[in-house]
Order: C-alpha cells, then sequence, then structure tokens
C-alpha cells in the first residue's frame, strides 16, 4: 500500500512508517518496523540504508477500496514483535529460540510464555506482557472450571 499509495517502487524508511502507522492508522510504528522485518525475511521488500524497496511490481497487487488489515495480536505475537523490534532477530529466529527453550522445558510451557522467557534472556522488559499472560491465564482458568461444572451437573 505505501508503494501504491505514492506512486514509486522505492521509499524513504520514516515515509514507509508515516504512511502505514500515521497517515493510513493500520498500526503503531512499532509494528510497522516489525512488519517490515518480516516483510525483509520473505524477500517482500529490500531495505538498503534507509530505503525501502520493492521487491515484486505493485500493480500486480490490488487492494480493496478501505482496507485495513484487521488482527487481533496474540501474547505469541507480541512476544515475537517485541523480541524482532529490539534485537534485531526476524521472527524465524525468534520462533527458532523459543522452539529450543521450549524443548529444554521438555514442553510443560506454552509456547506464548516461552517466547517472554527468551526475550526476559535477551534482556527485554517483558512485565507488561508477563500480566498480560498471567490474566489470560486467568480467564482460561475461570473458563475451563465453567465447563468443568457444566459437564458434571449434565448441563451439556
Amino acid at each position: 500500500m505505501p508503494f501504491k499509495k505514492r506512486g514509486k517502487r522505492s521509499l524513504k524508511l520514516s515515509d514507509f512508517i508515516f504512511i502505514l502507522s500515521l497517515d493510513l492508522k493500520w498500526a503503531p510504528p512499532e509494528n510497522v518496523r516489525a512488519l517490515l522485518r518480516e516483510a525483509e525475511a520473505e524477500g517482500m521488500v529490500r531495505i538498503e540504508g534507509e530505503m525501502v524497496h520493492a521487491s515484486f511490481d505493485d500493480k500486480d497487487v490490488e487492494i480493496p477500496m478501505g482496507f485495513k488489515p484487521v488482527s487481533e495480536e496474540t501474547l505469541l505475537d507480541k512476544g515475537i514483535r517485541l523480541i524482532t523490534s529490539q534485537t534485531g532477530l526476524n521472527r524465524k529466529e525468534a520462533i527458532a529460540m523459543a522452539n529450543e527453550k521450549q524443548d529444554q522445558l521438555r514442553r510443560l510451557v506454552e509456547l506464548d510464555a516461552v517466547m517472554l522467557l527468551v526475550a526476559k534472556d535477551l534482556g527485554l522488559e517483558v512485565r507488561a506482557l508477563a500480566e498480560e499472560g498471567y490474566q489470560n491465564l486467568l480467564f482460561r482458568t475461570k473458563q475451563d472450571k465453567a465447563v468443568e461444572s457444566d459437564n458434571s451437573s449434565g448441563n451439556w
């Protein structure tokens, strides 16, 4: 979309981020930077210095009028984004580190929590995400108890 909007195959990094975050309001700048790293890792763009170059012909891509990406970012996604935006690692590297850590923990810990452990090991601040994970766990526990209660009373 940024390339189409400006009618160019190359944009300044700051312009690319501005278009997606402030102009189109698709995501905060931090998320756009992480998206750019993922797009580069997937070969969709090439970043050279302060320039972002499209690795595809934007004429082959149609974007519906009024399109806005919708996604509910999971705790796992937030952990990956934290790592990729703060360390320079790409998504695949972050996931590989988490998988290795999860294997060390004998797969007793869910991957989203393991991703936060990896982020912490890398020296990143994870307090807010850990609190979110804790709240998610409490919510799931309450749901599980409600289902067990319904099943034990014969109400299915």
